[in-house]
């Protein structure tokens, strides 16, 4: 038998903007461990996709047509327990960063950041720790969560 290879980071993507997506693909491009299974541009539908296919991580925007990310998140946490849920919104307030994390996420990425913060944020995220980009620590983040390096 082969030695235990590390399985893929199954990835579903939701965000309502396709050039947000892509560029969020391009930045998950770095990691070969990451596989983007789907994408979802509104709540309902990644609320559907959480369930029949049972991501490692789902990478959530909080402003989608709809439902809120955070209505979305309360749900996925109910059908995919085991699902691992980053926030990645363009918002860089504490208080938001504070009520996405209160639904069960372990990450909050602001899109600004992506860059240098969203790999980071998974890895933590696939270790059960949680993970706050860059900008809400210099905003005053004080939580428990991991800052970026």
């Amino acid at each position: 038998m082969k030695a235990l290879e590390m399985a893929a980071i199954r990835v579903l993507l939701v965000d309502d903007h396709e050039v947000a997506r892509r560029g969020i693909r391009s930045v998950l491009a770095r990691d070969t461990n990451l596989d983007v299974i789907a994408e979802s541009a509104d709540g309902e539908e990644a609320v559907k996709k959480a369930g029949e296919l049972q991501p490692t991580v789902i990478l959530l925007d909080i402003s989608l047509p709809g439902i809120s990310g955070i209505q979305v998140a309360r749900r996925i946490r109910i059908i995919s327990p085991e699902t691992r849920i980053i926030f990645l919104s363009q918002h860089d307030s504490v208080q938001i960063a504070r009520d996405a994390l209160s639904v069960g996420a372990l990450g909050y990425v602001v899109k600004s950041d992506a860059g240098h913060d969203l790999l980071a944020a998974i890895s933590a995220a696939q270790e059960g720790r949680t993970f706050v980009s860059r900008s809400l620590v210099a905003r005053g983040w004080n939580g428990t969560g991991t800052s970026p390096a």
